[in-house]
Formats: C-alpha cells, structure tokens, sequence
C-alpha cells in the first residue's frame, strides 16, 4: 500500500498542489498509525472514567467475568465490541448507583441488551429496534440478503436473558412513552433528526441521577460527510447545543483505543456519558 502511495506522489511532485487530499490523507493515516502512542491513550481513558467515578481497570476484571458466564456459542468478541462493555461494566459495579429499569434503543443483533442482562441481573431491560418489515431496517447494515438468520441470531441472544424485553417499535414513539428508566443506552441510528429526537427523548425518561450513554459520537466530521443511519455529526452537535442552555453536562470517552480506529481524528469515535442537570428551584 506504502508503495503505491509513494508511487502516485512521485507521478505529482512537478506540481505538489496536485496531489490528490485522498492521498495526502493516506499518508498521513499511514504516519499516525505507525507513531500512535497507545498507553497515552490508554491512560487519558482510564482518566475519563475515573474523573466520572468509575474504575476502568476494575471494569475490565468485571466484564471478563461476565462474558465468561454468557453462552459460548455467543460472539463475546465480536466486530461492535467497543469500550461501551467496558463502561457499562464499570457502571454495574459502582456501589453507590442504583440501576433498576432499563432502555436500550437499538438492539441490533441483540448481544448488548444479553450483556445488560447479565451485568444487571436484578434490573429490568427493555430494548427497541424497528419492527422488521420497515425498509430502514432491513436495507441497513448489509442485512437485506441474510434477513431471516439475522432476526433469528438476534431472538436467540434475546432469548438468553431472562430480564429482557424486545420491543419492535421506530424511537421516534418514545416520546409518549411513560416509564421512566435509570440508565439508557442510546445506539439507533445516527444521523438526523432521529439521534436528537432519542437523545432528547432519553432526558424525558430518565430518572434524577439517572445516566444516558450515547454511541458512536463524531467530532472530526462534516454535513457534508454525515449520514442518516452510520456516520455524523448530528450526536455531538446536539449534546453541545444542550450542554450550551445548561440541560445536560457530558463527557466523551474513546469508543476504541487500538491504532486503526484512534490514531487519527476523522476515524476516532466516542461514547458519551449524559447528566442531565437539576432544575432550578
């Protein structure tokens, strides 16, 4: 790959102006990626969770745990793995953080909502996704030719928790929804309107002293560049509105830490942790 990067820029170097921003961008990727620093990251990580209260390491411990006790025919190390586990882990073992009921928007194939199960056993989880004749639903994530073994992998994740309740239904129609939740886990789809609606619907359900997480929050991208279902800026831009009027205070940790997804700004997610702030008396 190095070398026909170097080979395209050598083809340019008469007018170096020339040269593609795909390629620049390439190289420059290439350069972070060889130079990144993981225990600089690493230890940053461990800082966010700490200044949150939570313990990452302990987390950690608790969370290999856990995936040692679910099912082994469940990919516990699957590709949406993220440092999510980790902080809902870190969550689950905090002494003084009482987690009875909760919401899970997006379920996807089901293994995160498995997961909640088992890190809070004594808690009710209730988890949503788009009923499955919806097109979103079945044009997203590649899962249009493999409809039915994917609705059925889901039901048999599910179906190993025995706290757990699916609910097909667009988020959309959480805003007439009653029950109120103590932690709430926002992963639909990412883009406008919907992210803003699910993030402003999770502050109406929440309880007092309740915690929202957000999923695959962008920084380093574009309108032009964002998109209604994967990739935006639409999370961010909506936390930081909220945050500006003083409804909501949030901090961001890393969704990864390994080198390809980090290592350079317009890869690297994050994962929010919401508060929202007490109202004025």
């Amino acid at each position: 790959m190095i070398k026909v990067l170097i080979t395209k820029i050598n083809n340019h170097l008469r007018n170096p102006l020339e040269i593609p921003s795909k390629i620049l961008r390439k190289i420059n990727y290439f350069l972070k990626l060889k130079n990144y620093n993981f225990n600089f990251y690493k230890n940053k990580q461990d800082d966010i969770f700490h200044s949150c209260g939570l313990n990452r390491d302990e987390g950690i411990q608790n969370l290999n745990k856990i995936k040692k006790k679910i099912d082994l025919n469940v990919n516990t190390n699957r590709e949406m793995s993220s440092e999510h586990e980790i902080l809902l882990s870190s969550i689950s073992i905090k002494k003084n953080i009482k987690i009875e009921n909760i919401l899970e928007i997006g379920t996807y194939d089901g293994f995160n909502a498995l997961l909640l199960s088992y890190l809070f056993p004594k808690a009710k989880v209730s988890t949503i996704d788009l009923p499955e004749d919806d097109k979103d639903f079945i044009v997203s994530y590649k899962r249009k030719d493999q409809l039915i073994e994917f609705i059925e992998n889901r039901k048999k994740n599910i179906s190993l928790g025995n706290n757990i309740r699916f609910m097909p239904m667009n988020s959309i129609k959480l805003i007439n929804h009653k029950i109120k939740y103590d932690l709430i886990w926002v992963d639909g789809a990412h883009g406008y309107p919907i992210v803003s609606i699910d993030i402003i619907n999770a502050m109406n359900l929440i309880n007092d002293n309740g915690i929202i997480a957000c999923d695959d929050i962008l920084l380093d991208i574009s309108h032009e560049e964002s998109d209604k279902i994967y990739n935006s800026i639409a999370a961010y831009e909506t936390l930081s509105e909220l945050k500006k009027q003083k409804l909501i205070d949030f901090k961001l940790i890393y969704k990864r830490l390994n080198a390809e997804n980090n290592c350079v700004s317009y890869r690297r997610k994050f994962v929010s942790i919401i508060n929202k702030e007490k109202k004025d008396h």
